[in-house]
């Protein structure tokens, strides 16, 4: 039995939205659920009702719930719960309402911040995020004392924060007989108090345990934006040696002083790379076009006032690629509640180990937008003497995006409400204007209006909108809107039109709007395109592959093509494929309709099992051992590409059998080139791990990790 409500929210004359939430029966009980607090603020329509109108008196919701027996997911259309309502299938059981007082702790979003669960891939990334952070400190210079790996104050006394930014660790008590170890903290750089903090800890084995204060990022006084403090031993060091906040073992008297660093430290090398914390070191990022290595070592959540400026950092052309390099390693934490792309634009770069999550992008122009990176260029020039000069193609591996969505309309202004009513005179057609036949009939006359010309550009996707070598990514509860007068050329759960995908996923995708091509895991599959030193495309694509993906839980609104892989095929690179993929679970208008309800169609566009159409590329795509959905057609209009008899079509039902992994994890040889050969990675995990109560579902082995980084853990049981 599935359960949903019919919830509408308001706050005020005209800050009305309606929308349905699924909720989950809980299986001790026999009484079915009910709407929650918790459940409404996680719901995608009610966090852009908040960000839209930020209420600031109470939310008034009302809702209906209702039982069916028809499956549901939060993907789902509203015109279709409605159908569920009017035709009886969806029956009513209760009704209630809710109050939410503007005192309610919420995010930009309108969630509420509840204590988490811990998982145990959490546990990991904090735990390796922390020995990261402990290894640089053992690098920064002369050090008296050794940071305990992986420590993090554990039952420490309430501390103080004193006047100068410095968050003082309470101390613990010391017999007077006690041997004893005493860290000084000189403070002469401030006004008041200019006496040195002293710190103590009793010794153990010749080692004493202390804390060390934290500095508070949220004293304005004191916080530098994108920049750390730290302490170091040495009165002129310019590195940290040691971060506040972090227990270390000190063998002997040690004098520590204040030291100001950018970022979060380190030196921007591979092995001692820039350390990133804090939201506003990102912002530093985009200021100075980072170059170097950097790495995050802890969740960032971007505070409701703060605005992200996307980040570019485009490589100088040279001979050697590695001359000059740029790589962020977000380390396995989350960003969160960021209003604009990660980057923007980027060439020659790696991007690894990033997670965002809860995050919104509302934008009134088109242009190329992803999560993690708009636009990913290859630039290649070669000149009179043949020295070719190349930054390479971007790599993006191993990311993930969850429980965000990309918006672009324009936001509709409140008009006042009145209650007076206005009376017209009937309408009056003067005589001559009306023309008649010889008996006497009018005659009626037609205007031929010009066809509409629409006009249609840029790429839009989870990871990417443009360019980039995607691996090993995960977009789950994803949503793209295109609501404004032009369309969207290309639009993909992981990317617009990237270079290649391997080994990712998508999982609950919708693709609204004004989009002419829409697909499960990109809209395009032509691959990228290389660029001169200035900035012209050069004419041929290359690349274009997708391996190892799947497209799950997919609606696709689009008016020429919607595929489940891609929309649109055919490369000018010889042997692009498709292989080792499946998509299931596709729901997909595509055409040209008559009413914003999409139910009269002007004109049937192409739709496909696996790709919708072939593009303007050389060559076509070869198909091979993928499974394509029964419903569709493999491909939608065959013009180049093809498929040979490794392909299965099955119904929704068959993917849960484990046979699947005989077409998907198959060795595939790539054709004129044996030698490259490309084998699945795809397992069954636990019940309800990868799937729902029909069973698993079968998904690559690589990002198995990002599912509990995508998430949102819910309250503990003991608060």
């Amino acid at each position: 039995m599935n359960y949903f409500c019919k919830a509408t929210v308001e706050a005020g004359k005209g800050k009305v939205r309606t929308f349905y939430p699924i909720l989950t029966e809980d299986k001790e009980s026999s009484s079915p659920p009910k709407l929650e607090k918790e459940v409404l603020f996680e719901q995608h329509e009610y966090k852009e009702f908040v960000s839209q109108y930020k209420p600031k008196s109470a939310i008034m919701v009302d809702y209906t719930l209702y039982q069916t027996d028809e499956k549901i997911h939060a993907a789902l259309q509203p015109e279709v719960f409605e159908d569920l309502i009017d035709t009886g299938k969806a029956v009513f059981l209760s009704s209630g309402e809710l109050l939410i007082e503007p005192s309610e702790k919420k995010d930009k979003h309108g969630v509420v911040r509840k204590k988490k669960k811990t998982s145990p891939f959490l546990i990991l990334g904090i735990f390796a995020g922390a020995g990261v952070i402990a290894l640089f400190s053992f690098m920064g210079g002369k050090m008296l004392g050794m940071a305990r790996a992986g420590s993090e104050t554990t039952n420490t006394p309430t501390a103080n924060t004193a006047e100068d930014g410095l968050i003082i660790p309470a101390q613990n008590a010391i017999a007077d007989d006690a041997e004893q170890i005493t860290v000084t903290i000189d403070r002469s750089y401030s006004a008041t108090p200019v006496e040195d903090l002293q710190l103590k800890g009793a010794v153990s084995n010749g080692k004493a345990v202390i804390e060390l204060p934290q500095f508070d990022k949220t004293d304005y006084f004191t916080h530098v934006q994108g920049y750390s403090w730290g302490f170091t031993s040495d009165p002129n060091g310019k590195k940290i040696e040691y971060y506040g906040g972090r227990e270390y073992e000190f063998s002997a008297d040690t004098k520590l002083y204040r030291v100001l660093v950018k970022y979060g430290g380190g030196s921007g090398t591979k092995d001692d790379p820039y350390l990133i914390d804090y939201f506003d070191q990102l912002e530093l990022m985009g200021e100075e076009k980072a170059r170097g290595y950097f790495k995050q070592t802890a969740d960032i959540t971007f505070p409701e006032w703060a605005s992200h400026t996307p980040i570019s950092t485009v490589n100088e052309l040279k001979a050697d690629p590695k001359a000059e390099y740029f790589e962020y390693d977000g380390g396995g934490f989350l960003i969160e509640n960021l209003d604009a792309p990660l980057f923007d634009k980027v060439s020659g770069a790696v991007i690894k180990n990033v997670n965002i999550r809860s995050s919104n992008i509302n934008t009134q122009v088109y242009r190329d937008y992803g999560f993690i990176v708009c636009n990913a260029y290859n630039y290649h020039y070669k000149t009179e003497d043949g020295t070719t000069y190349e930054t390479g193609e971007t790599l993006i591996q191993h990311c993930s995006v969850s429980h965000s969505a990309i918006r672009a309309e324009i936001p509709q202004e409140e008009t006042p409400v009145t209650t007076t009513a206005v009376v017209y005179a009937p309408e009056v057609v003067p005589p001559d204007l009306i023309e008649y036949d010889d008996e006497g009939n009018p005659i009626e006359t037609t205007t031929t209006v010009p066809e509409e010309t629409k006009k249609a550009e840029f790429a839009v996707g989870g990871i990417t909108g443009n360019g980039g070598q995607i691996e090993d990514c995960y977009v789950t509860d994803f949503g793209i809107f295109a609501y404004l007068d032009d369309y969207i050329l290309y639009a993909g759960g992981i990317s617009g039109k990237p270079a290649n995908v391997i080994n990712s996923v998508v999982y609950y995708y919708s693709a609204n709007g004004n989009i002419f091509n829409a697909g499960g895991i990109v809209g395009s599959a032509e691959g990228a395109r290389t660029y001169d030193a200035k900035g012209k495309e050069l004419p041929e694509y290359y690349g274009g592959n997708i391996k190892g993906c799947v497209a799950r839980n997919i609606i696709l609104n689009s008016e020429m093509a919607a595929g489940g892989i891609a929309a649109v095929g055919s490369s000018d690179a010889e042997n692009a494929l498709i292989s080792n993929s499946y998509a299931n679970e596709l729901t997909i208008k595509c055409g040209e309709f008559e009413d914003t309800d999409r139910l009269q169609v002007i004109k049937q566009g192409v739709t496909g099992g696996v790709i919708a159409l072939d593009g303007s590329g050389k060559h076509g795509h070869t198909i091979i051992n993928t499974v394509s959905l029964s419903d569709f057609p493999v491909i939608g209009k065959k013009d180049k590409s093809n498929f040979d008899d490794t392909v299965r079509v099955a119904p929704a039902f068959a993917f849960y059998q484990e046979n699947i992994q005989t077409v998907i994890n198959r060795n595939t040889v790539t054709p004129k080139n044996p030698k490259e050969i490309f084998t699945g990675c795809f397992m069954f995990g636990e019940q309800g791990e990868f799937g729902d109560e029909t069973g698993s579902l079968a998904y690559p082995e690589t990002i198995k990790d990002l599912f509990a980084k995508t998430v949102i853990q819910e309250e503990s049981q003991n608060g």
